[in-house]
């Protein structure tokens, strides 16, 4: 597409007010080798919690950030501070320390953990800039992608999973119940199972004065990957994200 069809694309669609948050979709472990035995573990749980493609999803958006870290090295999406955040309680805050089973590993060959600190500070402050940079009536898209069956690292140990989850915060980041409706009806009228706040809850946000929404996409796999990798549903999912983006801009 030329430059000219890009600005008149963003200024249709207002996607300038649009920030795209993709933390998941890294698979980078520095310091190991995946071919050998005692890294098997890791390799398998860092593919099945990466969020494959979903960089591909808001590929659309001129202002994304993505982690090309997987979530195992650093996980932008938790909070810094432990105490805040649930799911260190399972070895998983920002730093993990455990895979999905529970079960210790080691994280010697990544390095200094201060430079992941340093890592996620940069990747938030790069958030807040982007926000601010939108201005007021930003909003942030927060995307995931989750796995069809609920894992032993879960908090929703529930059987019956939704193919497309909406998240939001129960604050002034979140979107109106018309947009939000809005946005449940376009993944609706191609026959996907919505829901709100289930099977994950909440959206990111950011440390700003800025006022924005922020909602939440987490695709269920199962809707796009099979064992071969992508589905034609893939370029689909695509069109409705775009659909749901328009909603809310």
């Amino acid at each position: 597409m030329s430059e000219k069809g890009k600005t008149y694309e963003n200024r249709q669609y207002n996607y300038d007010k649009i920030v795209a948050w993709i933390p998941h979709s890294g698979m980078y472990i520095p310091g190991i080798s995946d071919k050998k035995k005692e890294y098997e573990a890791l390799v398998r749980d860092a593919k099945i919690l990466c969020d494959e493609k979903a960089d591909y999803l808001v590929s659309f958006l001129p202002n994304r950030i993505t982690c090309g870290y997987s979530r195992f090295v650093v996980d932008l999406e938790r909070y810094e501070d432990d105490s805040k955040e649930p799911m260190s309680a399972k070895g998983m805050g920002m730093l993990y320390e455990k895979l999905i089973d529970g079960s210790f590993f080691d994280r010697k060959p990544f390095g200094d953990s201060s430079f992941f600190r340093q890592y996620y500070r940069h990747k938030h402050g790069q958030l807040k800039e982007m926000i601010e940079q939108a201005g007021n009536g930003c909003v942030l898209i927060d995307m995931h992608s989750f796995c069809g069956n609920p894992l032993k690292c879960d908090f929703d140990q529930s059987p019956e999973r939704p193919e497309i989850c909406i998240g939001y915060n129960e604050d002034e980041t979140k979107p109106s119940d018309e947009k939000l409706a809005a946005v449940r009806d376009i993944f609706e009228q191609h026959r996907l199972s919505v829901a709100f706040n289930r099977p994950f809850k909440g959206s990111m946000t950011a440390d700003t004065k800025t006022k924005y929404t922020s909602i939440m996409f987490e695709i269920n796999k199962s809707v796009y990957m099979d064992k071969y990798g992508m589905n034609h549903w893939v370029r689909l999912l695509r069109e409705m994200i775009k659909e749901a983006v328009k909603a809310l801009a």
